[in-house]
This record gives structure tokens, sequence and C-alpha cells, in this order.
């Protein structure tokens, strides 16, 4: 079990279930940080590993995983089983998948920016059109890189909001109201350092701004391709925008960190949960051309309820959004995720 996080020794600490659970199952399971300064020495673990289990945040204050992911990949080619793997977290784990699954019933009128010369050259049409939008870096983890714009002169905005227009800009990973007023012009410059990242494959993709956030998000846990827990992620009543609230005026973007665990079981969620394993995920997987077993053994769907006051209709589902997929460190997951993760583990390395 592999991690890389800000504090690798704490993300240790919460995945005890799990290195339990492996060894109910008569799997033995080690924790082994990957240390960014000596990235080789995890390697010497390998020659007594069946396979490699990683829970490696997208970024940390040391950067992208881009070493991390090129060792995963050699080690797989020579046969080493690994989950999630990096061609896999590239095809679900990034922002990507909220433009190649658009066309999904949870997609949404998503765009990406691969050069800095498509996104100046789109973004101001798009930020007219929607006059709120999410823009996202293709690789980020707690908000670091995603930021909610608001064009505040919509009256001038058709046919292209020009780089001088007057935008609100709000930064996830502040959790609350603070923004800052600027121009679109610099807000543009100030994403440059995106395309920088990762050696040059960092970039932007966008979605417009979805108000069912402010109530909060569910997040669906899932091995391999069954559903095995719901997190109810919300804001504070205090921080919930009021009905009617103008996109103009700065609302809590980002919502609190605490979960509430359900089960998947929860009748309330069996109509979500039927319709993620029975025509969502089979969907995707064919979109994106990924089998059964290539799926992580461990991953989350974000879901933005996009239906306000739904009826109350048995089996009914309300629209839901896609706002991410976590495929690259789950944590933390249901107390029913271990037993199935290990359940799961067992059978593949018995195959």
């Amino acid at each position: 079990m592999l991690v890389r996080s800000d504090d690798p020794k704490r993300t240790a600490e919460r995945l005890k279930p799990v290195v339990e659970a492996l060894a109910a199952a008569d799997i033995h399971a080690e924790v082994v940080e990957f240390d960014d300064d000596h990235p080789d020495d995890w390697r010497r673990n390998l020659e007594k590993a069946s396979g490699v289990l990683v829970w490696a945040d997208p970024l940390t204050d040391r950067g992208p995983r881009s070493t991390l992911d090129a060792q995963l990949t050699e080690i797989a080619l020579a046969g080493t089983w690994v989950s999630a793997h990096p061609g896999v977290i590239r095809k679900i784990g990034t922002k990507d998948v909220l433009v190649t699954t658009r066309g999904l019933p949870w997609g949404t009128d998503s765009f990406a920016y691969p050069t800095p010369d498509i996104f100046r050259e789109f973004f101001p049409d798009r930020l007219a059109k929607h006059g709120t939008l999410v823009v996202k870096g293709d690789r980020g983890n707690g908000g670091r890189t995603v930021w909610k714009i608001t064009l505040l002169e919509p009256h001038r905005a058709p046919p292209a909001a020009a780089p001088t227009a007057t935008v609100m800009v709000q930064h996830a990973r502040l959790r609350d109201d603070t923004h800052t007023v600027t121009t679109l012009g610099q807000f543009m410059t100030d994403r440059s350092q995106i395309y920088t990242a990762g050696a040059g494959s960092g970039h932007l993709v966008d979605q417009p701004y979805e108000a069912g956030i402010a109530e909060g998000l569910i997040r669906c846990y899932v091995v391999r391709s069954t559903v095995v827990g719901f997190a109810l992620q919300g804001a504070s009543d205090s921080d919930a925008s009021p009905a009617g609230h103008d996109s103009r005026k700065p609302a809590v973007l980002g919502v609190p960190a605490p979960k509430t665990m359900v089960p998947s079981d929860q009748p309330e969620f069996r109509a979500l949960r039927h319709r993620l394993e029975d025509e969502w995920i089979p969907a995707m997987r064919s979109l994106l051309d990924i089998a059964p077993d290539q799926l992580p053994v461990l991953w989350d769907i974000d879901l933005i309820q996009a239906t306000s006051n739904a009826p109350e209709l048995t089996g009914f589902v309300p629209g839901f959004v896609l706002c991410e997929i976590n495929a690259s460190s789950v944590i933390p997951f249901p107390p029913e995720a271990p037993s199935a993760l290990a359940s799961a583990v067992a059978e593949i390395l018995s195959s």
C-alpha cells in the first residue's frame, strides 16, 4: 500500500481498517510512504509484493505525482498488479472526465482547453454564454485548482466578454465566500501556471456553475463496479445560499470536509445506486474503453443534485451533475468499504 500526501503518516493511520481487512482475507499488507526526495526507495519492497494499492494525491505541496505515475506504469508493464493504474486515472480520475462523459445523463456543457491559446480564444465566449463558470485544473484535490468566475457585466457580454470585463473570482479551497474582483484578462493570465504544471501536461476544463452545490455533494463510493456506500457532504445552514440567490454576489464556494457516511442499502439511495451500477458506470466504461477488471478497487463519484425539491415518488432519481471522479486517493471511506476492497483484492490475486 503506497501513500503520497502532504501528511503521509496521518494517511497511513487512516488506512488501518484496510490493512486489517486485508489481513482477515489472508493478505499481508504494508503501508509504504513515497518520498519525493528519494523516489526509488519504495521499490525495494516490490520483490515480495503481489500488487500495489495506491493512495497518492494528484497534487501535494511537492507538486504533481508525475514521477510516481511513470514508475507505476513501468512496474505494471513488468507484470505487477497496480490499482489504480495511472492510465485508468487519466481516463476517469482527472477533470477531463467532465468533458469525455458529458453525453451521459450526469453530463453538462463542459469544455476542455488543452492549450493556453485555446483557453484565450474560447473562454471569453463561454463565459459570456453562461455568465458563471467553474474552471478546474485537469488534476487537483482539495479545491487547489478550482475557481468560480462570474461575469459582473452581463449586459455587455455578447458575443464575447472583453479582456477588460469585470469578473468576480472565488477559490474553492477556501470553502467560504472570500472573493476577488478583477478583469477577465487578469484572471486568464493568472491561470497560465496550470499549463506549466506536470512537465507542461496540465490544462484547464470548465463546466457551468450548478447552484445545487450550495446544498452539498453526494459522494458515491465504488469497489470495482459495485457501490459500497455514500457520503453526504453539505454546507451548513449558515453557508447555504438562500432561494433566488444572485450568482453575481459571493456565496460559499466549496463544501465542508466532514462527511456523513450512509450505507449502500439505504432506501432513499436505492434508485441512485441502481442507476450507477446498471446504467451510468457501464456506459462510462464503454465510452472510455475500460474493461471491468481495469476499474480501481476503490474510487468515488461526486455528484451535485441538480433538481431541487424533487417529488416524493418511489424510485424517483432527481437530476445529477458530475462534479468529479476520485481515483487517486479515496479517503475517508465508508466502514463497509475495507471488507469489500479486501474481497476484490483476494479475487484479483487468485485469478
